[in-house]
This record gives C-alpha cells, sequence and structure tokens, in this order.
C-alpha cells in the first residue's frame, strides 16, 4: 500500500525543539477510498453533496497537510444546511461504522444560517480487534446568531490509526460548541481550529479522553478570537492507564482587534498507573491590550487527604481511583443532550470495565 508522510497538529506558537511536541508526523494511504456514513436527520436539515472548494478557505485544526490531503483525496462533501431562523427538532446523526482494514476518508460540511440551532451527532467505530485507517475533515459555518453543537464519539478498535480533524468560523453572536470523547483506536489525532471572527460570538469545548493499553492521543486545540468580546472555554479531562501516551497542545490567540475577549483553558488528568506518559503544552499568544486569557492544569494522582478519607469508609485504593476516573468521563457524557447517544456511550464504558476486570 502506497503512503503518504504527513506534519499535522502543528503548534501555533513553537517550543523548544528536542521536546518534539511542536508537531506530529503520522503516516497515511495514498488510496484511501470515500467512506459510507449512515446520516440520520430531520426535514429541517438538508443532506447534499458538494466539492471541497466550498470549504477549502476554512483551516483546518491539523494544518497544511491534512487539508491538502483531503482537498487531493477527491472524496465527495457531505453538506448539512439548516435555514435561516429554523430549530432543528432533533440531532443529525452521522454514523461511521469502519470494517476491518479499510482505509476510508470523509469530509462534511456543516452550514448554519442566521437563527438557526442545531445538534449533529458523529459516531466512530469498529470492532474492538479491528486494524484499519480513517480520516475525516468536519468544517462548519455558523452564522449571524445561529448555535451548532458538534458531538463526536470515538470507539475504535485497538489497531486503529483515526485523524479527526473539525474547523469552525463563527459570525456575530454565534455560538459553536464541541464535545469530544476518545474511548479507544490505537493511534487517534485530532485537530480543532475555531475562528471567532464575529463580535460576541462563542466557543466551548468539553474534551473527555480514557487511553488504556499503549493507546496513544495527539490533539492540537486552536481558539483564535479575532472579532470584539469573543469567549471560548476549553475544558479536557483525561484518564491515562496502563502506557497509554497523550499530548495535548491548546492554543488560545487573543489577536490585534478582538478587544474585550475572553479566554480559558482547564485540563485535568488522572494519572492511573506509573508508566504513563502525559505532555501537556498550554498556548496564551495576546496582540491586545483589553483582552483576557487563562489557562490551568491539575495532573497527576488523587490528593493523598481525599484517598485517606475515602479509604477509611471502607473503599480500597483500587475502588477509589476506578470511581474517580469513571466520574471525570460520565461529567463529559452528561453533557450530550442526546439520550440515544448517551446510553450508546455508557455502555461502551460498562464494557471497558468488565473487560478489564476480566483481564
Amino acid at each position: 500500500m502506497k503512503e503518504n508522510q504527513l506534519l499535522v497538529n502543528v503548534l501555533p506558537s513553537p517550543t523548544y525543539n528536542w521536546l518534539r511536541m511542536n508537531d506530529a508526523d503520522v503516516k497515511v494511504p495514498g488510496d484511501a477510498v470515500e467512506g459510507n456514513p449512515m446520516v440520520t436527520r430531520t426535514a429541517d436539515v438538508t443532506a447534499t453533496v458538494t466539492d471541497y472548494t466550498e470549504i477549502q478557505d476554512i483551516a483546518g485544526g491539523m494544518g497544511y497537510d491534512f487539508d491538502t490531503y483531503m482537498k487531493h483525496s477527491d472524496a465527495d462533501v457531505l453538506k448539512l444546511q439548516i435555514g435561516r431562523q429554523q430549530k432543528a427538532a432533533q440531532p443529525v446523526h452521522i454514523e461511521f461504522d469502519y470494517e476491518k482494514d479499510c482505509a476510508d476518508v470523509n469530509a462534511v460540511y456543516i452550514d448554519a444560517d442566521e437563527g438557526s440551532d442545531l445538534v449533529v451527532v458523529m459516531d466512530f467505530r469498529s470492532a474492538a480487534e479491528a486494524v484499519g485507517f480513517a480520516a475525516v475533515q468536519t468544517k462548519i459555518h455558523v452564522a449571524k446568531d445561529a448555535h451548532v453543537l458538534l458531538v463526536q464519539i470515538q470507539r475504535l478498535g485497538q489497531g486503529f490509526r483515526f485523524l479527526n480533524d473539525v474547523a469552525a468560523k463563527t459570525e456575530e453572536s454565534a455560538g459553536f460548541e464541541q464535545i469530544e470523547l476518545i474511548l479507544g483506536g490505537a493511534d487517534t489525532y485530532q485537530g480543532s481550529r475555531t475562528d471567532l471572527v464575529g463580535a460576541h460570538s462563542t466557543l466551548k469545548t468539553d474534551i473527555g479522553y480514557l487511553l488504556k493499553r499503549q493507546e496513544h492521543l495527539d490533539m492540537n486545540y486552536i481558539a483564535n478570537h479575532i472579532g470584539r468580546k469573543t469567549e471560548c472555554a476549553i475544558d479536557v479531562k483525561g484518564v491515562l492507564r496502563d502506557g497509554a501516551h497523550k499530548l495535548f497542545r491548546g492554543t488560545i490567540d487573543l489577536r490585534r482587534g478582538a478587544k474585550g475577549a475572553l479566554g480559558n483553558e482547564l485540563e485535568d488528568v488522572l494519572l492511573m498507573d506509573d508508566n504513563v506518559i502525559n505532555q501537556t503544552i498550554p498556548v496564551i499568544l495576546c496582540d491586545e491590550e483589553d483582552v483576557e486569557g487563562n489557562h490551568g492544569a491539575t495532573i497527576g494522582r488523587i490528593d493523598e487527604a481525599l484517598l485517606f478519607y475515602l479509604e477509611s469508609r471502607g473503599m480500597t485504593e483500587a475502588e477509589v481511583y476506578e470511581m474517580m476516573a469513571g466520574a471525570r468521563i460520565d461529567s463529559v457524557i452528561h453533557k450530550i443532550p442526546d439520550a440515544v447517544t448517551r446510553d450508546r456511550v455508557f455502555e461502551e464504558l460498562k464494557g471497558h470495565k468488565e473487560e478489564r476486570y476480566d483481564d
């Protein structure tokens, strides 16, 4: 199989090269084919096919190489559109059910007109033992006073390499929310870039990940504050166990002209075992005076005082860690507004627990 080498998840403001955290090199198949997801929508949302030229001006979070790869893949772009002042009665569901040894690419464009409201749920799944490759890019235009919530759930097999990129552009008083759950896959690369162009537009990002065995997760999240009084909040909750490896890059760029902008970024990581690798780069860039940017991280094991208190109430150390790990992921799952999707994810987590106890 012919393979291409891509440079992805490029940090907007590079750190020391010797840390090897500025970007990621990843091999992708040169002969990938267009996947065939199943789309379920309501009458107020239209689904058509367009080409990449319609979305090429919205830059992705993974960077130039991945944008070019998707453009040259010749895959059609699934376009979901909701009209002016329309409120979707039900979420749009896009289900990607990957087969063993697949090499699939897909592009999705979500176009929310002025004053509209839309929820899109994307579910990426495969058999637990499946080996394969998939790349998905989702680009979103949120018009004035519109709101889009994108929910993405990744529960792929132990031998899967997955590239998932999200890019959004917001107009005046528009709101974009994303909920990301990563529950599987051997190698996962997540990119996200939101350009808060319109004044008073907002971004809310909630990420939850549960990594085990030798799973590897590489993330690059960028919030560009361009319009006045724009706001973003990036909240990351993760659990690392066994020999898992995670790298999170989070950049809040407060650009000139974004007066009154507010950016917040927070990561909470629970380290379950001694062999895990956790890397975090929180970055705040500022080219404007009247702005506020904050970032923080809580990384490590459970506080000894809390652990002692719970043990004194009859719990073992292992039970305490399992409870706290579940609480972190559950807090993200409960933010999903669609009950069907929530139930699916809880069943997935139940399977993780049963599998671990069997081991």
